[in-house]
């Protein structure tokens, strides 16, 4: 008798390990350790997925370095042979573009010492500035959209392949300057990107340290040329820096969060400072990873739109028994104006 029953039970177990077995015997072996330091999280467009991909351009021309590894949704986010950013027009502003509007916009809703109206250029890697006055009596005023899903490392930037990785051909500096107006960005192209080195720190250690750079000589043309320059260490999502062009980052390190801009131009062959900022922040909107060590990879997004610089030699501020900014903070000759 028991056999009888043994057989209706073993016949019910099988039929129901059968059914079930391909979600039981599932082999997770071949799933492969993804790397996560290249990949966009927060983007407007939020198709970010094709970040498999590692091959890198052929065309070695580095005045378009657009972004070989980063596709959104169905729609390839490069340059075409006139500079146009792909998408470009579609009235959303996603990974590479500055802007992509046709609705007019208040000089001052980029920075609020602006005076006119601006409109985003036709290729939309920035805003038309043509149009922008001061309406204050600072030397330039200038804001600034910073985007990247990947941190370069500046001992590697000569490497085209690798360059391109983080390499943006947009303006992320928007503004003007001088005593009679000039203009940036000029119409043309634009290579923005944030990179890191090292940094000897206060006590000896080195630590890294963060920049902005547009217009770099490694994927860049023409002048003027910027930079953005942190206070080295750790940088965490939410920080908010101040610009400050004097004090010496030795001092504190980045416990004061601090932040230098720098307008470059190049005269007679060398380059020279133009330009460094006096006031204003610079916000951090995302940075992976948070607080810790930037090297190759991870996400950047800044935002700044309240900045103003001053020419070296008409600094506000200095100390009235030594009136110039220090050396190593300009790190370059002074223009003439």
């Amino acid at each position: 008798m028991k056999g009888y029953i043994f057989f209706p039970v073993l016949f019910f177990l099988l039929i129901n390990i059968s059914c079930t077995s391909d979600g039981l015997k599932e082999d997770f072996s071949d799933i492969p350790d993804w790397d996560y330091s290249n990949v966009v999280t927060d983007e407007p467009s939020g198709n970010q997925d094709d970040n498999d991909s590692e091959e890198t351009p052929d065309n070695s021309n580095s005045t378009d370095p657009a972004d070989e590894n980063i596709s959104t949704g169905d729609q390839e986010e490069t340059t075409d042979d006139g500079g146009t950013i792909q998408g470009c027009g579609n009235e959303k502003v996603e990974y590479e573009e500055r802007c992509d509007s046709t609705v007019p916009l208040t000089c001052s809703s980029l920075n609020p010492n602006m005076s006119g109206v601006t409109y985003c250029m036709n290729n939309c890697q920035g805003y038309d500035m043509q149009s922008c006055g001061r309406s204050d009596k600072s030397w330039g005023l200038l804001n600034l959209r910073f985007l990247s899903n990947f941190i370069l490392d500046e001992a590697k930037i000569g490497d085209y392949s690798y360059f391109s990785k983080g390499a943006l051909p947009y303006a992320a500096f928007n503004g003007v300057y001088g005593d009679t107006v000039t203009i940036f960005p000029t119409i043309g192209e634009n290579v923005s990107f944030a990179v890191t080195n090292n940094y000897k720190g206060t006590l000896g250690g080195n630590k890294r340290q963060l920049t902005i750079k547009q217009n770099a000589v490694a994927g860049g043309i023409g002048y003027p040329r910027h930079e953005l320059e942190f206070s080295p260490g750790t940088i965490s999502k939410g920080s908010e820096y101040r610009i400050n062009a004097v004090t010496i980052f030795d001092l504190a390190d980045n416990l004061l969060k601090l932040v230098r801009y720098r307008l470059i131009e190049k005269k007679d062959g060398v380059e020279c400072i133009m330009g460094i900022g006096y006031s204003g922040t610079v916000y951090i909107n995302n940075i992976v990873p948070d607080n810790a060590d930037l090297f190759d990879g991870g996400i950047i997004e800044v935002v700044a739109n309240n900045v103003d610089f001053f020419h070296p030699s008409e600094f506000p501020g200095l100390d009235e028994e030594n009136p110039e900014v220090p050396a190593e903070i300009l790190k370059y000759p002074v223009c003439d104006k």
